[in-house]
Order: structure tokens, then sequence, then C-alpha cells
């Protein structure tokens, strides 16, 4: 029994040495048949330097295949893309077809690839290119009974692609690979797509920053002055992502905007809050722009983008402006109250009546309200003492400016529109006197806008309490206006989202029939 299974063993082992020997003996076969299609070492039996039907008088025709193995963001400032690719070439070698191969033969020999003639092909479109060494020479050969020649090669390449950013970054993009003759013109080598699908992509392969929506292939021809040269050209059809610029760019402008709204809610007085607000979000959205526009190439069209900023920080601005408008509106005539109440002058009748009785129900006399012509050395306030005989009721605030300041010329009045005390030691102002005033012609000048505001409320009262009725007409103008510039933060509470809103819808739709 033992000696049976020696036995077998035995001739198992002969078996597959004899069959080891066969496979190599094949294999040097067919490589020795190789060496005899190529005659090494003997030109007069292939020429590499010849196309392959050269003897029959036609231009070869070359297959051209990609598979693209990686596709790199596209530069927007360089406008390039870098691609990793197999360029695939396929051919009938009409030298080849009385061989005597069984099998296609798989060659990855440098020095055997140059004995052999090969396209002499480039890419017009590219900037830069760089064939691939590790570990081995990316180059692979095969050559099939029939005389077809598969000649497969990898290549990192950059190419360029013009760019149209007017609607960056809702535009779209068409990038080309371009495959042309170097050498031989279309009497001796025409270039040609595979019959089904020329261009294969790598299925997992996804682009940082577009989307690939449609991938052509086109014939072309280059013309020069010492010939035409046959030319491929692969159409990528790209559409930009938008999440990336949503997140880093229009969102971040579009809450600045609607903080800038916050001064809208803000009261009319509080104007350093509503000029810091105002101020900080304008340099913001300003400072925003400026960093995505440091990022883009220069170019002499506006942008998507660039009309977006500006539109953000027209608004941002424009609420600024609001504040500005609105505090003008409710502050500008305050000085008038201010001016009317500090320069109160005693003429001689209101020396007389500093010897009035000084009880809260007891008028004064007469002359305390005589009116003195307006000139341009009088203020038009010119009576000494204001009583409870006539005395306005919507002076509001006014009233404690009024006695303060009538105080300090040296007359103290009572509660409620007591009759005023003597004057004080020192004060001999008379009617005739002018207030020692740096801005005496200012004073004038609105002494002379004031007049024009009561006048233009129907007060031309020439009787004793005629400067009572202009007094009083202060208040109410200014209630007036401040009202008003609370309805217009109001107004404009609604007005600028709305517009905003608009904005958006305009801005969004025209884009994306454009992207269509």
């Amino acid at each position: 029994m033992f000696r049976f299974f020696t036995v077998i063993l035995a001739v198992a082992s002969v078996y597959g040495q004899v069959a080891s020997g066969f496979r190599d003996s094949a294999v040097n076969s067919e490589l020795m048949k190789l060496d005899q299609l190529f005659r090494i070492g003997d030109r007069e039996q292939y020429d590499r330097r010849q196309t392959p039907s050269a003897a029959e008088g036609t231009a070869t025709r070359v297959h051209i295949e990609m598979y693209i193995r990686s596709f790199g963001s596209i530069n927007p400032i360089h406008m390039d893309y870098t691609v990793d690719l197999y360029l695939r070439q396929r051919w009938l070698e009409l030298r080849f077809l009385n061989n005597s191969l069984t099998r296609p033969i798989d060659l990855n020999d440098p020095i055997l690839v140059k004995f052999l003639w090969k396209p002499e092909v480039y890419f017009p479109n590219a900037k830069e290119s760089d064939f691939q060494y590790v570990t081995v020479p990316n180059v692979m050969l095969r050559i099939h009974p029939d005389g077809t020649i598969l000649y497969i090669l990898r290549l990192k390449l950059t190419f360029s692609c013009m760019m149209d950013l007017s609607s960056f970054p809702l535009d779209h993009q068409t990038c080309y690979i371009q495959v042309a003759s170097f050498v031989k013109t279309t009497r001796e080598l025409e270039l040609v797509w595979y019959d089904d699908n020329p261009i294969k992509m790598y299925k997992r392969l996804k682009l940082p920053q577009f989307q690939i929506k449609d991938i052509k292939t086109e014939t072309c021809r280059q013309s020069f002055h010492i010939g035409n040269y046959s030319c491929l050209q692969a159409v990528f059809e790209l559409r930009r992502n938008v999440g990336y610029h949503l997140v880093q760019s229009y969102l971040p402008t579009s809450l600045i905007v609607v903080v800038s709204w916050v001064s809208f809610w803000l009261d009319v007085d509080a104007i350093p809050s509503r000029v810091t607000l105002g101020v900080t979000t304008l340099l913001t959205v300003c400072s925003e722009s400026t960093s995505f526009r440091d990022k883009m190439p220069t170019v002499s069209y506006v942008k998507a983008l660039d009309i977006w900023m500006g539109s953000c920080t027209a608004f941002v601005f424009l609420a600024l402006v609001e504040f500005t408008v609105v505090n003008h509106l409710a502050r500008h005539h305050r000085r008038y109250l201010f001016w009317g109440s500090k320069y109160v002058h005693l003429s001689s009748s209101a020396r007389e009546c500093s010897d009035a009785p000084s009880h809260a129900h007891t008028a004064a006399p007469p002359s305390c309200y005589t009116k003195t012509s307006r000139s341009p050395s009088t203020p038009w306030l010119s009576v000494g003492v204001i009583t409870s005989r006539r005395r306005p009721s919507n002076l509001l605030n006014v009233q404690t400016n009024l006695e303060t300041d009538i105080e300090g010329n040296g007359i103290t009045a009572g509660a409620h529109g007591s009759t005023p005390s003597a004057p004080k030691e020192g004060s001999e102002a008379t009617a005739g006197e002018r207030p020692t005033s740096a801005h005496d012609g200012e004073i004038a000048a609105d002494r002379e806008g004031v007049d024009d505001l009561c006048e233009s409320r129907g007060v031309y009262s020439t009787d004793q309490d005629a400067n009572e009725e202009k007094l009083s007409c202060l208040p109410s103008r200014w209630k007036k206006e401040a009202v008003l510039a609370k309805r217009i933060d109001k107004i404009c509470r609604a007005v600028f989202p709305i517009m905003f809103v608009l904005f958006n819808i305009v801005y969004w739709d025209y884009y994306e029939v454009l992207s269509l």
C-alpha cells in the first residue's frame, strides 16, 4: 500500500514538471515569435518610423478612450484643473496581420516598446503634464493575434479651463480635454473616439465644488499653415455646488443685514447705540466682500456674488442713512427751544416788573409784556418774565430750562407761575442789551427761522402775549416731528424686510434661469 502511494506521488511530480515546462516553453515560444515580428536589429523587417498603413497609402485610424481616475477642483484664479487619467489608444498594425501568435501578449518592457510605432499625440490645452513612474513606468502594451495593438498610459495633466464668472457662484462651466496629432497630418493619421462610451469615470469620483451634468465627445480639426491635424475633444458640463457659498457668504451677509434692522427698534435718542450698530454692520459686510474678492480673479465684469455683496452693503448703508434722517427730524428744532430759553433779557419794563408782588395769584402789570421791535441785535424773546397769567401748557420740560435761565439773569419765579422777585444785585440788563455770545450771528439767523416757523403756524399776534405764543408753538412742532421720526422707524421695520425678500426672489430666480 505504501509503495502504491509513493508511485502516485512520483507520477504527479513528474507531470507537474512536464506541464510547467510546457507552459514555460509556450511563453518563451510566444516571446520568440514576438522577437521575430519586430526583427530587432533588422530595420528592413519593421520600421517604427512608418505608420502601419503607409504601404497602402491610407491614414492609420487610432481609436482613443480615456478612463478618468481623479478630477481635481477647478481653480478660479488660475482657471485650470488637474486630472489623473488612463489614455488608451488602439489601432491595427497591418504588419502584424500574418503573425503566429495564439494569444494576446502584455508587455511592460520600455526597450521593446521603443521599437513599436506609436501615435504622436499630445494635449493642446494642457498646461502641465507628468508621467507616472511609481513603482514602475505606468505603460502597458498588448498585442493581439489579429494585429490589433492596445497602448495604455497613465498621465497626470493640468488642463486650462476658461471660465465665465459672471454668474459666480451660481454658475455652470464648460471645460475641455483635447487630444490631437502632433506630427502626422490627416493624410497619415486619423483620431477617432471609441464607439461605446469613450470617456469613463471612476464610479466613486466626486468633485469638491462641481457636479458633472454631462460629458460629450466631439471631433475637431486643427488647421495650420503646414497642414491639417486630426483632433478629438471631450466636453465636460459642470455645475457649481452652491452649498459652500451659502454657508460662507450668503448666510452671514444676510444675517448682517438683518442685524442692521435692529436700529429701527431702538429709540431715536439712542444715538451712540444706533451709530455703533450701523457703522459696525457696514464695516463687517465690507470686510466680508473684500475677503471673497481676494479669492477671485480680477475680471472686468460684475459677478453674481458682487451684486449680492453690493446689495447687502446698500441695505446696511440705507439703514444708517435712515437713522441720520430720523435723528435730524427729531432733534434739529430743539436748539430753538434752548436758545429761546437761554437768551431771555430784561427790558426796562422788566425792571418795573421786578417790583411787582410775588404772590402766586397776582398778575403782573401789563407793561411786563411789552413787545420790543425785532432787530439783529435784539432777541425775539425780549420779555423779562413769564407769569401764570398766560403760561403755555405744552412747554413740557422747557419750563425748567426757562426758570433756570431766568434765575441766571437775576429773576426768581415762584412755583406754578408766581410773579418774579427782584433782580439780583449786579444784573443790570436792559431791553437794548445784546447777549454776549460767540455765536451771535448764528443766533440771529436761527431767530429768523423761529419767526418763520411760528408765522407758518399762523402766529402773527402783536399784543403783549405775542412772544409767549411764539414760544408755545415750538414744542408742538417738535412733538409732530418726533412723532414723524418714530413713524418713519415703524415704516422701515416693514419696508426693509419686504424689499430684502423681493430682492432675494428676483436674484435667485434670475440666476436660476441662467443656469438652466
